[in-house]
């Protein structure tokens, strides 16, 4: 786990990303033995580090977004000066041993020039400056006076538009946009002679309602969805190379494991939209199916077709199967089926405080089944050599008991089923855990709590549907999210390791399910409160993301490695990854909003 050793010699000037570098003097006339792990490696044995000689030194470089656990053994093997310490980056630190009963503790030598996060904060300024500078420009173009500087300078029909929208987040003050409206319209009556007021014909009429309708569009979904998917592509293109913006080597969760569970509660919500619309238009439930059907091939082909993009990832010998669009098409697929045969067109036969529940209590009865079929296989199932109930990483862990059982029942079933070629051969605790059988993190067993986190995002979209008022809505969904919340922390014992069921992304637990589910309930109802409620934001530019999210999510995989998204790094710092991969992301956000003005949108 230390990326290189330097016997003799001190540390180097320069320091690569999450590295440190602690140097070690011994004064002790026999050589001695260091043994070194790391914190989060839960339940490890200490690993040989390196053998210093006799009044010797040694340069360690180790990872210092890490805690580090070390001792050293003399040539009796007794230990000595066992040792917890946090390293901050980039710095360089001394640890003086001087007889075999006593050493000093591990003092900083010198401190790194700049602060890692410092990139972070300024970043998160420019931001926020600029979105506040946008704001600001918008409502002065909105107002009075700046609308007789621009009238000769803006069409009747692009007024016409702002306008007629009737949408309170697109202007300042209303009166300022009857104003352009009038006086633009009056100055078109000038210039064609004609003083009379036109009359609005049926057709405009049915325009207008219409655009009602479109406007009834719940937006904060698509800023939901544009929000993970921004997420999504600046975790993947890097995320400034911070280890918050990484996925947990095995138990406990970060800003970047609740992107893709988010993802799948608000494709959940927008599936119950969708089927009801379609059954509701007089087509059969079994033509509904297969349209539920074609798309999830589609999304799994899909899938398929970028695991292979790239150098050598088209060796059938070695294909991947499992991936975050296959699992996409196979949960989707699952609760659109359920959703198909249970689903109740005419709504809850009376409304009260349990209507939601009742409204779908066939479809919880599935989903609680997926639930329970994914705790008895995960925990009842005796894998060979592993036994029953192991859901650990393998490898070190349990001081090597496990060695091979990497996901214990999970894992040992995408072994048998898919082999272990056609799996992830990198899983996130190979690394820290040592590991040595692959793992994939969108494997088979994880699908049915995929779908019961899916099944989630329906009873949001049900609540929408059986309540009328905003109020109820939102009481709702903080119900349900501060729920699911609570039960998900409850399996896991409010602890990142000694619960029953950890919280645990690669497995997709029902845990981590529960927890990821519950703040999608709080971070939408928030969404919805600030965007559809009281209009206090559009929802820009999240929401143009999030109506073409899967044009989005396939560029961004096929261009990760092209300019101009990325580029090779100059000086590999926090500040130019950070830089390099806001613009990768940024970029594609101008090409949704691009595309939202040419009216263009992808579906599968």
């Amino acid at each position: 786990m230390v990326d290189t050793i330097l016997l003799g010699q001190p540390c180097p000037k320069t320091l690569q990303l999450d590295q440190s570098c602690l140097e070690v003097y011994s004064t002790i006339p026999h050589q001695i033995d260091l043994w070194h792990q790391y914190i989060d490696c839960y339940l490890c044995n200490a690993t040989h580090w390196t053998t210093i000689p006799p009044n010797g030194t040694a340069a360690l470089l180790m990872n210092s977004a890490l805690s580090s656990y070390f001792y050293y053994t003399n040539e009796l093997g007794h230990k000595y000066c066992n040792t917890t310490v946090s390293f901050d980056e980039h710095a360089t630190y001394g640890w003086n041993i001087s007889e075999a009963s006593s050493c000093s503790s591990v003092k900083k030598i010198s401190n790194p020039s700049t602060h890692p996060h410092l990139p972070f904060v300024v970043a998160f300024l420019v931001y926020g400056i600029g979105a506040v500078l946008w704001s600001v420009a918008r409502c002065v173009y909105r107002q009075e006076w700046s609308a007789r500087v621009w009238l000769l300078n803006v069409t009747f029909s692009e007024l016409e538009n702002r306008v007629t929208t009737n949408s309170p987040r697109l202007s300042c003050k209303s009166s300022t946009a009857r104003f352009r409206l009038n006086a633009v319209k009056a100055s078109q009556n000038r210039d064609l002679g004609s003083p009379q007021t036109r009359e609005i014909s049926p057709a405009m009429s049915r325009l207008g309602s219409t655009r009602r309708q479109i406007n009834s569009r719940v937006k904060s979904l698509d800023t939901f969805r544009g929000i993970c998917i921004a997420m999504m592509i600046f975790v993947n293109y890097g995320g400034g190379q911070y280890r918050f913006f990484r996925h947990t080597p095995w138990n406990g969760m970060n800003i970047a494991d609740v992107i893709f569970p988010w993802f799948l509660w608000v494709m959940g919500m927008s599936l119950v939209l969708s089927l009801r619309s379609q059954l509701r238009s007089d087509r059969s439930r079994f033509s509904v199916w297969i349209t539920a059907l074609r798309r999830s091939v589609m999304l799994v082909l899909l899938g398929l077709l970028l695991n292979s993009f790239g150098h050598l990832h088209n060796d059938l010998s070695n294909f991947r199967f499992g991936g975050v669009l296959q699992r996409l098409g196979a949960s989707f697929f699952i609760i659109s089926s359920v959703e198909t045969i249970f689903m109740n067109l005419q709504g809850p036969s009376q409304y009260g405080l349990l209507s939601d529940f009742w409204d779908g209590w066939a479809q919880w009865v599935c989903a609680l089944a997926f639930a329970g079929t994914w705790m008895l296989i995960t925990f009842l199932v005796d894998v060979p050599n592993c036994g029953p109930g192991y859901v650990g990483p393998g490898g070190l862990h349990k001081f090597g008991k496990f060695e091979n059982c990497t996901g214990g029942a999970s894992g040992y079933l995408d072994r048998m089923i898919l082999h272990p070629n056609h799996m992830y051969q990198n899983p996130t605790c190979k690394k820290l855990y040592q590991s040595t059988q692959p793992y994939d993190p969108e494997g088979l067993l994880g699908t049915l709590t995929a779908a019961f986190l899916v099944h989630l995002g329906v009873h949001a979209s049900r609540i929408m549907l059986c309540y009328d008022y905003s109020k109820r809505r939102i009481a709702r969904w903080l119900f349900w999210g501060v729920v699911a919340v609570m039960t998900g922390l409850m399996l896991c014992g409010f602890s990142k390791e000694t619960g029953h069921i950890p919280i645990n992304k690669n497995l997709f637990s029902l845990s981590f399910v529960l927890v990821t589910g519950g703040s999608a309930y709080l971070v939408f109802a928030a969404l919805y409160f600030l965007i559809d409620v009281r209009n206090w934001w559009s929802g820009a530019p999240f929401n143009y993301a999030g109506m073409n999210s899967i044009v989005l999510f396939v560029g961004h995989e096929i261009t990760r490695n092209m300019f101009p998204w990325s580029w090779k790094p100059y000086w590999g710092t926090h500040g130019e990854y950070l830089g390099m991969n806001l613009w990768g992301t940024t970029l594609w956000i101008i090409i949704a909003f691009y595309l939202f003005k040419r009216n263009i949108f992808v579906t599968i």
